[in-house]
């Protein structure tokens, strides 16, 4: 896992329909924010929101989930700019899930 900001969808294995689409814009993000993920599925507490979420949908059994992840690297803009960038990627993932399923992913709140 990358230490870089970027955007990440997790999804079941057995079902490919994205659960949560994500963002992280600091350079050092991807790798502590699954994390972060992780731990709040497992548990259902901490300070990630679709992580708990994901617990109190499924329960603990994290082992059946894949991820799928673009990292921000060699951004020819200025580095202000990297959170403008990503939340534009991740928005769009999560608007395309719309027009498709009719709804958010499960474990996005908005």
């Amino acid at each position: 896992m990358p230490d870089a900001a970027g955007v990440y969808v997790i999804s079941q294995q057995a079902n490919p329909v994205p659960i949560y689409i994500g963002l992280i814009a600091e350079k050092r993000g991807l790798r502590g924010r699954i994390s972060k993920f992780h731990r709040s599925a497992i548990n259902g507490l901490g300070n990630h929101a679709g992580g708990r979420t994901y617990h109190r949908l499924f329960g603990a059994d994290v082992s059946g989930l894949s991820l799928r992840y673009h990292q921000v690297e060699d951004f020819k803009f200025a580095a202000s700019l990297v959170h403008a960038y990503v939340a534009y990627v991740e928005r769009r993932l999560i608007w395309e899930h719309v027009e498709e399923h009719g709804a958010l992913p499960v474990c996005n709140s908005e």
